[in-house]
């Protein structure tokens, strides 16, 4: 099978993924959910007028009432009613957020006045329609404030509760079965760790899923046998996408496609892209399968540009892989025909790559937080030139 272009090799992950189906939980149930539905409000805000400021309501009849003495009749705290008619040369003792009766038409801030024998003066210029937050004036009942797909953050909570909502309809989190393969792979702080292989990619990988929105299910290690993987693959099944990490090239020991190549529908497998070539995508029953590589930069890599789409798209996010410019610090040389994914840090709109680009230096792609991005056959990039970069989120 040839290598496949790593655009369309994309497409390919998301041509048939569908929406989650929607559950109803509480709100504050809901960060970092995504919802479902398109959020009306319910309600005015301000539900009335209200000061927005401590101070005196009255009504403003002229163009300058500085050093006008009014009665004071009455004090309104915030949540109570004034219910009486005042006069012209009266006002009411009002704080933030009291309200505000609509006969009134100013409020004038209690450091501009002396009060005394409850009366007050008025010692600067006031206009009308000062310091008073108009009902409605925020949003308006049956106002769209919250679009389907919006993954919710403390500001949109706040929001809804201010819309009046105690509940709304959320996306069911995808599920995604991770399962590691090789007989060299043991967890951390396992005795005889030195002599063996951190199988560090599902940690990464779990903490990324669980970033994406998605339930990470760690089916733990498979042996490198057909009997194991095929054990653990039926542990997944049910997951909304089984991914596998490692046993996916060509190796002795590489057994993943084989195990399963009876009953995977196999999509594609290996990629014109570097790194992260050795990719194997089909559809497994009713999941999908993702065989990513063994190397942990590969698979990360795949994972921003596989995984985080597919889980988005089934949530009804935004899955667009977005692509910014910066300045090369030095040469780059002509690209060959995979697309390249190049570990760099970028600072000031400036990029310089690494050194060392071995497809196992976690530490590199710790000390990176972008990706040179280069098309097949690229030409060869001076320093100065501007480039293609993708941010790092793994």
């Amino acid at each position: 099978m040839s290598l496949l272009n790593l655009e369309k090799a994309i497409n390919t992950c998301l041509n048939d993924i569908q929406y989650k189906e929607t559950t109803k939980i509480k709100l504050s149930d809901s960060l970092h959910r995504v919802i479902a539905e398109d959020l009306f409000a319910n309600k005015n805000s301000p539900p009335h007028n209200i000061s927005a400021m401590d101070g005196y309501a009255l009504h403003c009849n002229k163009n300058d009432m500085k050093g006008s003495v009014l009665s004071i009749v009455g004090k309104v705290p915030a949540g109570k009613s004034f219910l009486k008619t005042i006069h012209e040369d009266e006002a009411i003792r009002v704080f933030t957020g009291s309200r505000i009766p609509e006969y009134l038409n100013t409020v004038v801030i209690q450091e501009n006045v002396s009060e005394n024998n409850n009366k007050i003066t008025i010692n600067e210029k006031i206009e009308a329609h000062q310091h008073i937050r108009k009902k409605g004036f925020d949003f308006q009942k049956g106002d769209k404030l919250i679009e389907d797909g919006t993954r919710l953050e403390p500001r949109h909570i706040s929001l809804a509760a201010s819309m009046n909502h105690k509940s709304i309809h959320v996306y069911k989190k995808p599920t995604v079965a991770i399962i590691s393969s090789g007989d060299e792979l043991v967890r951390p702080g396992t005795k005889f760790a030195n002599e063996k292989i951190i199988s560090s990619n599902s940690y990464g990988i779990r903490s990324y899923v669980e970033k994406l929105g998605g339930v990470a299910i760690d089916i733990g290690i498979a042996k490198d046998t057909k009997e194991d993987i095929q054990k653990k693959i039926n542990k997944a099944r049910g997951a909304d996408v089984i991914l596998t990490i490692g046993g996916a090239s060509v190796g002795e020991f590489d057994l993943i496609k084989e195990s399963i190549k009876d009953e995977l529908d196999l999509k594609f497998w290996k990629i014109a892209m570097r790194p992260g070539k050795p990719l194997i995508f089909g559809h497994l029953t009713n999941s999908k399968f993702l065989g990513l590589p063994g190397n942990p930069v590969s698979a990360l890599v795949c994972c921003q540009l596989f995984l985080k789409p597919m889980l988005l798209k089934m949530q009804n996010i935004d899955h667009s892989i977005i692509l910014t410019k910066a300045k090369l610090k030095k040469d780059l040389k002509q690209n060959d025909e995979r697309q390249d994914y190049i570990r760099a840090y970028c600072e000031n709109g400036v990029v310089d790559y690494h050194s060392v680009q071995d497809s196992s230096s976690l530490s590199v792609l710790g000390r990176s937080n972008v990706y040179i991005v280069r098309k097949p056959f690229a030409e060869a990039s001076k320093a100065g030139e501007l480039v293609d970069i993708l941010e790092i989120d793994t």
